[in-house]
């Protein structure tokens, strides 16, 4: 009995330290910025004083049929799939995610009262969308689009829309606000010759956006539910 006992527990730390190293292998080979990634080529093309070079990361962990792999956001998905979102951004900041209804309606992923309110990020640090759980597709298929923005400084307007929202269903006339924001955004760093990639390697996807400093990073997830 206790020979048995030992060698459980000798499997159970075995196991343990594979998984944790598994999981450190993943972190570090798929989802850590590398010193010459944060100033690729396409930075040394635009004419901009001062650019800034933003990326991020981002792998889904699906959960199917009792079993967990790692795919990459352009997946297509399933009804009754359960889905995390995780991230590395490659600058420090303040992160805000939203997912966007098809009525227009935009509900506050993060931060949040629910998920937390603190929404600074650290470059090359993982995080995941939803903070706590997953996402779980229901029988309709469809799209699903989760608005990201990065950050170097808190974005007033943002923080005031998400404030005056606590339940997190912001209204389709407040989401005009927030595409006014975006658009304000994006259309100052079109007139600077914006430079925005996206690049798609197994199941991860990195993009980038080089524009004046202090400019915020956004893009947009597109979920696939067949």
């Amino acid at each position: 009995m206790r020979k048995k006992y030992f060698l459980g527990l000798a499997a159970l730390c075995a196991f343990l330290f594979l998984a944790l190293n598994a999981e450190a292998a993943r972190q570090t080979r798929d989802l850590v910025f590398e010193e010459e990634e944060d100033v690729p080529a396409a930075a040394e093309e635009v004419k901009i004083p001062d650019a800034q070079v933003v990326a991020v990361k981002a792998t889904i962990e699906l959960k199917r049929n009792g079993q967990v792999s790692t795919v990459s956001p352009s997946h297509e998905f399933k009804s009754g799939d359960r889905v995390k979102l995780v991230y590395t951004p490659n600058i420090d900041g303040y992160a805000y995610w939203m997912a966007k209804g098809s009525s227009g309606a935009l509900t506050v992923l993060f931060p949040s009262v629910q998920a937390g309110v603190d929404n600074k990020v650290t470059r090359n640090t993982e995080y995941t969308v939803p903070v706590k759980g997953t996402f779980k597709f229901d029988d309709t298929p469809g799209k699903e689009e989760l608005l990201c923005v990065i950050s170097p400084e808190r974005i007033p307007e943002l923080d005031k829309i998400i404030a005056e929202n606590s339940k997190g269903v912001i209204p389709a006339e407040n989401a005009v606000q927030i595409a006014e924001v975006e658009k304000k955004n994006t259309s100052r760093r079109q007139t600077r010759d914006l430079v925005f990639e996206e690049e798609e390697e197994e199941e991860i996807s990195t993009k980038t956006q080089v524009a004046p400093r202090g400019e915020p990073f956004v893009a947009y997830y597109v979920l696939n539910h067949k």
